[in-house]
């Protein structure tokens, strides 16, 4: 089994010295590869993926959402449920035929013309994710916006993903709706490591990703951590530097993202040692996900 090493890779821990536990740092590539192998799963010639819940929110004005399961990151503050960090124990295979049914019945039921896949990383089960897109393409008329949430290292890895993802989020082609939210962490090796638990090799991946989507012409913007509990200004100045280089519009259409302590997030921040942003005290929040936690 790919990364077979991962096995029981959670969240990242750092001891009374301040250095992580192994195997962190991980290799995303690597916890790709075995993420893939718990969450993706053809059934009866099927591409499925494992998915949570499926929702209504009010980012991006309202929008229904398909909660997935499996990530290749262990940001320190993200803010999804165990499911990420068990993607064993949680959750149930839905087609992209399942997926895109139960996406349209929130949004018939909420009002809603907008939809995404969340929760995890939505290109970890690629050819899932190109058929519920394909699905979603057929209906454009019925939707405004389809977005496809990703941290990049599957499509830095996958040479032809970019362009199959072009066919459904086209910067030219206006009948397409989809549009990719790219997320990138960190510009400095060592920072990025300390707030995704990957090893610093890996902080080019999610540019590479920048520049096949541009190359491709995919409908993308990126998302960059700017909150200086994690970001400081000397690394945001070099993301945007290589943004810029890639292409001056990616810099300017930047969305800065601020982060707040949801309560996963807090037990994921302690873990790390930031007791900086999560105060010395567990809050009753924090005490009510820690109970829910599977044992590690």
């Amino acid at each position: 089994m790919p990364g077979q090493e991962y096995k029981n890779v959670h969240y990242a821990y750092r001891d009374s010295n301040g250095n992580l536990y192994p195997p962190f740092p991980v290799d995303p590539v690597k916890l790709t590869g075995y993420t893939q192998s718990i969450v993706c799963r053809e059934i009866d010639g099927i591409p499925c993926r494992k998915y949570t819940d499926f929702y209504a929110v009010g980012v991006y004005g309202g929008i229904a959402t398909a909660y997935s399961v499996g990530c290749n990151f262990r940001c320190i503050f993200c803010w999804v449920d165990w499911s990420r960090d068990w993607p064993e124990k949680y959750g149930h295979f839905y087609s992209p035929r399942n997926v895109y049914t139960k996406l349209r019945q929130i949004m018939k039921s909420k009002g809603l013309r907008k939809a995404r896949i969340s929760g995890a990383e939505s290109t970890i089960c690629p050819h899932h994710l190109c058929e519920v897109l394909k699905l979603v393409h057929k209906d454009a008329d019925d939707f405004d916006l389809f977005v496809i949430e990703t941290n990049g290292i599957v499509i830095s890895q996958e040479k032809t993903l970019a362009s199959r993802l072009e066919e459904f989020a086209s910067k030219k082609n206006t009948q397409t709706v989809g549009h990719v939210r790219l997320s990138i962490r960190g510009g400095l090796p060592d920072a990025y490591t300390a707030k995704t638990g990957c090893i610093p090799e890996s902080v080019d991946l999610p540019f590479i990703a920048a520049e096949r989507l541009w190359k491709a012409g995919v409908s993308f913007h990126v998302a960059v951590v700017v909150d200086q509990r994690f970001t400081s200004t000397d690394e945001k100045k070099i993301i945007y530097d290589r943004l810029y280089k890639i292409n001056p519009s990616i810099r300017y259409s930047v969305e800065e993202e601020y982060l707040d302590p949801y309560p996963h997030a807090l037990v994921r921040l302690r873990a790390a040692g930031r007791v900086d942003v999560t105060g010395k005290s567990i809050n009753k929040k924090e005490q009510t996900v820690l109970l829910k936690r599977p044992p590690l």
